[in-house]
């Protein structure tokens, strides 16, 4: 036998199958198909080098800038791990960071992701990435590159982590702003698909002290909605009418409204009027709490909140319909009732 053919792995045998790395990245970039929207720009390179390259098109911007975000999933991986449903989560992913940028009406360009886990699982990794996939589809943009990392000893074997990134950009001439906001805004609320990943350390917690069945374990799972219609809708629309848009993530309604506001005013919500989905509020009900009780962690069912124009909010309703959004009325932006502080508020009727 030659010194060849008797060459041990000592890598693999440390836990890290770099061949097995390997093949499930040329499985992702054979089936990345997605191209980008031309008006936005055009892959130059993409995944299987040490970096992609796009190049974005500017034209028709008076004032183009490039916006970024990142985030991850968090504890609701856990939960997926624990149940064995992955389907969501690689959409939970790029959700988490394309709406972050919709709130200030851009556009997402192109997404990248860090999977990091003890030892490569091939059915994990492809149903995780095929989650991407579908994310970057809805949200038209490029899944351009990325990093798969094995490291057993920081993680458990059959344990993994995610993180995402997505670079877009906006007409700094149209962008959403908090200076646009006015006292007689209206506000009006998105459906959320469900806790999207935000509450998991709770709702686990939840779970292990009373479990429920497999269809009500679908509902909490469901992936995060992507409000890919909002640079649409503010197209459609044209100034003076769309003014801000919060993205209620973790810190519930309050903790994510104000963020958008301009100092001297205040969100007042009526709080029955927010359509919580029928089993989120039974699902905490059962433990002995309630919707209004639980807001600051989870977002009750309200995905995003809009302000806009008194006097253009018929017309943002017609446009919204056409795009197949639901939104509904909850609040009114209000004069800030606490002169000593110039932070705006949420004030829940």
């Amino acid at each position: 036998m030659s010194t060849s053919e008797g060459k041990r792995d000592l890598y693999k045998e440390a836990g890290v199958d770099v061949a097995k790395g390997d093949h499930l990245v040329d499985w992702l970039h054979s089936n990345n198909l997605q191209k980008v929207d031309s008006k936005l720009g055009s892959v130059v390179s993409g995944i299987g080098g040490f970096a992609g390259l796009f190049r974005p098109n500017f034209k028709g911007m008076e004032d183009p800038l490039l916006i970024a975000s990142t985030d991850g999933v968090g504890t609701k991986v856990l939960l997926a791990i624990e149940s064995n449903i992955l389907g969501g989560i690689g959409q939970d992913l790029v959700a988490m960071c394309v709406n972050d940028l919709y709130t200030i009406g851009g556009r997402p360009l192109f997404f990248l992701d860090y999977y990091a886990t003890g030892a490569l699982d091939e059915t994990q990794f492809k149903e995780v990435l095929t989650g991407i996939k579908n994310g970057c589809r809805q949200s038209n943009a490029v899944l351009l590159g990325g990093e798969t990392a094995e490291m057993p000893g920081l993680y458990e074997k059959g344990h993994f982590d995610l993180a995402g990134f997505v670079i877009g950009m906006v007409d700094g001439k149209k962008m959403l702003k908090p200076e646009l906001v006015e006292v007689g805004d209206v506000l009006f609320a998105l459906p959320s698909t469900g806790f999207h990943s935000n509450g998991y350390s709770l709702v686990r917690k939840w779970l292990k002290d009373a479990p429920v069945d497999k269809a009500l374990l679908n509902q909490i799972m469901q992936p995060t909605k992507i409000y890919h219609e909002i640079p649409d809708l503010l197209d459609a629309l044209g100034p003076g009418v769309l003014h801000a848009a919060a993205n209620i993530t973790g810190g519930g309604i309050s903790g994510n409204l104000p963020r958008v506001m301009p100092s001297g005013v205040d969100c007042e919500i009526h709080f029955k009027a927010i359509r919580t989905p029928d089993w989120m509020r039974g699902f905490i009900v059962s433990h002995r709490s309630d919707a209004k009780n639980q807001e600051g962690v989870f977002n009750i069912g309200c995905g995003m909140i809009l302000a806009v124009s008194k006097s253009g909010a018929e017309r943002f309703l017609a446009e919204a319909r056409k795009l197949d959004l639901e939104p509904y009325e909850i609040g009114r932006v209000i004069a800030g009732q606490n002169a000593m502080s110039p932070e705006s508020a949420v004030i829940f009727k």
